[in-house]
């Protein structure tokens, strides 16, 4: 670092009275070298917290997590699908306040935030809402409700007083499975999602790929491949499912689980949609692993099943495929990897 010993000891003082630092023990692996000892100090994980925020468009979720990984709270809350832009983010900011309260922990103590959100396209510091591209016009299901007509970055960081990593939620979640879930050891992943919509994410080599505009893996914009139209037979049949059994469209996948022929006939046509886009992005990157998350996912074989069979008959390879271990969780679980990630960047940066 070019600093003299005396100097380090004088910083290393003064971090270890504001409690950012300890000792660490003393590791006994071999012979001790000759000089002086190393002293050795470590960051107290506790002390500093990462917030990881997912807004979308039924929920707003965040997870509490500490320099170690450690998830500290998980909070979420159901909101109003027509809910505005500013309202929406001030619910998702009150909700970090809250999982704040409940871990123990202090506002002071949070270091950095992330927020995963619905219909946005994140490359660095540029940031859209996918329906201000030209083919995205009609694409309401991907966005939120006047989130295409705000500056998101400013808006976010003006209402969390402090600078924000905004990213993709999907691209979130597939980086939640990588680090959480079901693709702990795969380093090059491709992550389907069906939940409300349909959506798709890639990670190279841990890594989430944006692209050069943030659109990497946005397949489902490609109306060719029929996903808005599958998920609005989805919507209609679950509607008259809902009807006669008092649930939502998990009705329509248990009933398909049972072979009625009409549930059938309308998972068959998402798990069909969702495979092409799947064949599409597998036959681009080549990757170890296919992770189906979402909602939907929790159907199990009714939705797997169908999938993996249309996935074979259209893919030349077919790597093996997974189900979400993280569930509604996992956007928010991405989110605070991200800024987990910002912050040990920001740590180990000396300033030139």
């Amino acid at each position: 670092m070019g600093v003299s010993r005396p100097t380090a000891e004088e910083l290393l003082t003064v971090l270890l009275q504001r409690g950012l630092i300890r000792e660490a023990p003393v590791r006994q692996d071999g012979e001790r070298p000759g000089g002086r000892p190393a002293r050795r100090y470590e960051l107290v994980a506790e002390r500093s917290v990462v917030a990881g925020v997912d807004i979308g468009a039924h929920k707003v979720a965040v997870a509490l997590c500490d320099l170690n990984g450690t998830v500290l709270a998980m909070r979420r809350r159901s909101v109003d699908p027509e809910l505005g832009a500013a309202d929406r983010i001030d619910a998702a900011a009150r909700l970090v306040q809250v999982a704040v309260r409940g871990s123990g922990t202090d506002q002071d103590h949070i270091r950095a935030v992330a927020c995963g959100i619905t219909g946005v396209l994140a490359n660095g510091s540029t940031v859209m809402d996918v329906r201000n591209l030209p083919a995205g016009r009609d694409l309401d299901v991907y966005s939120l409700p006047g989130f295409d007509g705000i500056d998101v970055v400013a808006q976010v960081t003006d209402r969390f007083k402090r600078d924000v990593l905004i990213a993709n939620d999907i691209q979130a979640a597939a980086l939640a499975e990588q680090w959480k879930g079901a693709a702990t050891r795969a380093r090059d992943l491709v992550y389907m999602h069906a939940g409300r919509r349909l959506g798709a994410a890639i990670l190279i080599d841990g890594r989430i790929h944006n692209g050069r505009r943030g659109l990497a893996a946005s397949v489902g914009s490609m109306k060719l491949l029929g996903w808005p139209e599958a998920m609005t037979a989805l919507e209609r049949a679950g509607s008259t499912a809902a009807q006669a059994t008092g649930d939502d469209v998990q009705a329509l996948f248990r009933a398909a689980g049972n072979d009625d022929p009409a549930a059938a006939q309308v998972v068959d046509g998402v798990a069909r949609a969702l495979a092409v886009g799947a064949s599409a992005l597998v036959h681009a990157v080549d990757p170890d692993l296919v992770v189906i998350g979402g909602g939907l996912s929790r159907a199990g074989d009714a939705l797997t099943l169908p999938f993996e069979r249309h996935f074979a008959a259209t893919s030349l390879s077919s790597p093996e495929v997974r189900v979400s271990l993280l569930g509604d969780e996992s956007v928010a679980l991405g989110a605070a990897r991200l800024a987990l990630d910002a912050l040990k960047e920001l740590l180990v940066t000396v300033q030139a």
